[in-house]
């Protein structure tokens, strides 16, 4: 086994594992069009070549890839997917290249990731005052009113869901924030794990992220965060308004560490005691869609930060 951060000794190109890099990457796009979720394993597949083949390879495929795009689907998608996923597996590559902590590479990739959507959101003018305007508000009610429409709802019950429609959006836009960081963290983390097993079973080691039933959130982060939240909702009126939005992010974020503490706590005992992956992959995809779940693995979560269910320092 090679235990390295780039594998410097390879000296021919595999030019097969790029080719099925091109095509592999052609196909996500094209899928990722009406399944977006599928882009979650683009970045990893160019992370893994990358330390086999070298960051100017993959990066000339990426651009292959992209300028191929650009003639299928159009110049603004392949923009996008550039723009997010480009810069994204360069620092990459340079974290895990110079062996940087696995808590390092995650943070810098995540805040490259988050810069990366803020620069799209920017370049197509969208901005606060574009996503609180009244036509954009229209258009979000107008389009989940028109499904309701379809499926049978009374005039007034339309107008009830219009109204709900529009306070859920006014809402969500106040949690945008911190739902983008938590999207930079996740894909980071899936894309590091991703690679990591990957490139472990072609015989090559680079530091990576333990396995989810061994996930822990340093202590110190999780209660420094409760003790803001706490302080901001006592003093929220001297602050004014922009510190009730930063609190009720803070609060999203702590809700999400809690919840993947408790997930990895569930998922540890699951696996000590011998649940099958499908049936752990199943209770927690009921985990994450049921509210009551949710509620009980995030208590979960905070007791193991005092109790230490796994015994992990």
């Amino acid at each position: 086994m090679k235990i390295l951060g780039v594998d410097l000794l390879e000296k021919e190109t595999d030019f097969k594992g790029l080719f099925r890099l091109f095509t592999r990457s052609i196909i996500i796009s094209m899928i990722g069009m009406i399944f977006p979720f599928f882009y979650i394993l683009f970045p990893s597949m160019y992370v893994v070549e990358s330390v086999k083949e070298g960051i100017m390879k993959v990066m000339a495929t990426l651009i292959a890839v992209v300028l191929l795009i650009a003639v299928l689907l159009g110049p603004i998608y392949a923009i996008i997917i550039f723009t997010i996923f480009g810069p994204f597996i360069l620092i990459f590559h340079y974290m895990i290249s110079t062996n940087r902590s696995v808590s390092m590479t995650i943070t810098a990739t995540s805040l490259i990731f988050f810069t990366s959507i803020m620069v799209l959101f920017f370049a197509f003018g969208i901005n606060s005052d574009v996503l609180n305007s009244r036509e954009t508000i229209n258009t979000i009610t107008g389009f989940y009113t028109n499904v309701a429409k379809e499926a049978g709802l009374s005039q007034v019950d339309l107008s009830n869901f219009a109204q709900s429609a529009e306070i859920y959006y006014k809402r969500f836009l106040q949690i945008l924030p911190s739902v983008l960081i938590i999207i930079s963290l996740v894909i980071s983390y899936i894309t590091y794990t991703t690679a990591g097993r990957t490139l472990l079973s072609r015989g090559k080691f680079i530091l990576q992220p333990s396995s989810l039933e061994f996930l822990k959130f340093p202590k110190e982060i999780l209660m420094l965060s409760i003790a803001t939240v706490a302080i901001l909702s006592l003093a929220g009126e001297y602050f004014g308004s922009s510190a009730q939005i930063f609190t009720l992010n803070l609060m999203n974020l702590v809700y999400f560490m809690l919840f993947i503490a408790g997930i990895s706590v569930v998922k540890f005992f699951m696996t000590k005691f011998g649940f099958k992956s499908f049936l752990q992959y199943l209770l927690i995809g009921l985990c994450l869609t049921i509210s009551s779940l949710q509620i009980f693995v995030m208590i979960i979560g905070a007791i193991d930060q005092i109790v230490n269910f796994r015994k992990i320092n």
